[in-house]
């Protein structure tokens, strides 16, 4: 199967009009200041399934409550992550999907794409929720999420692969990746849907948002604190609050991670034959300052991050 896609600089609301041509209503976002948007949605059809690719730069793109009842949202939407990052979410849980992870996401419940104005990348399959609710029941569960290296994730990847590279057998691979689909949520069999409401900004699931996105970034220097709820798009007390029920605030968290990465990749390169040298592990852990990260090395952990190794 060879798919002609093409992505562009195209207006914002251009690309608003073809997501809702080929996967239905949703509300794009744009990074602030943009009118525009790089990207493509190209909607077709493989092993009798409607399927998309999907490729942006916006900082999210959200289904609302109003978006769903513009459309009738008839499909769970398997969405397969090909390249960059994004954070995919709905009925408080959360997913952060780099490539080669997936998610699968509810079209009839609101839900959130968060892709921090870098270029990403999905496929989408569009599973017919009247097929899949007369296969594994009506309760099943949005916004959980599979890594690539999950068994039953490699095993859809192979199916897709397959599929791409013939045009006979699609009815066999459908049922094959359908009951995969099934393993997939019986491992979520307690992860239920919450009760019918909008995503909102409460405790817990600001929360769970935050932290997913630190896992996202916290190895890059230049990022801070403040920019949790800048590209989450949260207001900064609410975020000061969710950290707050843990006990700790946005900043402490994120040095936490930073200096246990740090503490793990010094245990590990212990025993190499060529040991890489610290200030590398403090920078591949987030620290731009050597004699910063030492002290406060030394501050948690007690010793210096050499008399540690």
């Amino acid at each position: 199967m060879d798919l002609q896609f093409r992505t562009e600089t195209l207006p914002v609301e251009s690309f608003t009009d073809s997501l809702l041509d080929v996967c239905g209503c949703f509300d794009p976002r744009p990074s602030a200041g943009k009118d525009e948007a790089w990207g493509g949605v190209l909607g077709f059809e493989n092993m009798g399934l409607d399927m998309a690719l999907v490729a942006t730069d916006m900082q999210q793109i959200l289904r609302t409550s109003k978006n769903i009842r513009q459309d009738d949202g008839e499909n769970y939407f398997l969405i397969v992550q090909e390249e960059g990052r994004a954070l995919m979410g709905q009925d408080e849980k959360f997913a952060v999907l780099h490539p080669g992870d997936m998610a699968l996401i509810d079209s009839a419940r609101p839900s959130e794409f968060t892709f921090f104005g870098d270029r990403s990348r999905q496929i989408s399959l569009h599973l017919p929720r009247v097929d899949l609710e007369e296969r594994f029941g009506p309760n099943i569960p949005g916004g959980v999420g599979m890594t690539r290296n999950d068994p039953t994730a490699m095993a859809i990847h192979a199916i897709i692969a397959k599929s791409r590279g013939t045009q006979e057998g699609g009815a066999h691979l459908q049922e094959a990746l359908l009951n995969l689909v099934g393993v997939f949520l019986l491992e979520h069999k307690d992860s239920g849907p919450a009760t019918d409401h909008a995503v909102g900004p409460n405790d817990e699931t600001v929360l769970g948002r935050a932290i997913a996105y630190v896992e996202t970034r916290f190895r890059d220097p230049d990022f801070a604190p403040h920019m949790i709820a800048q590209d989450l798009g949260i207001p900064t007390h609410h975020v000061q609050r969710g950290f707050k029920s843990l006990g700790t605030t946005a900043t402490k968290y994120l040095l936490a991670k930073r200096l246990e990465f740090a503490r793990q990749n010094l245990l590990e390169n212990a025993k190499a034959d060529n040991p890489i040298l610290i200030s590398t592990i403090a920078f591949r852990s987030g620290f731009s300052d050597i004699s910063y990260f030492n002290r406060r090395f030394r501050e948690v952990f007690g010793k210096a991050p050499g008399e540690y190794r």
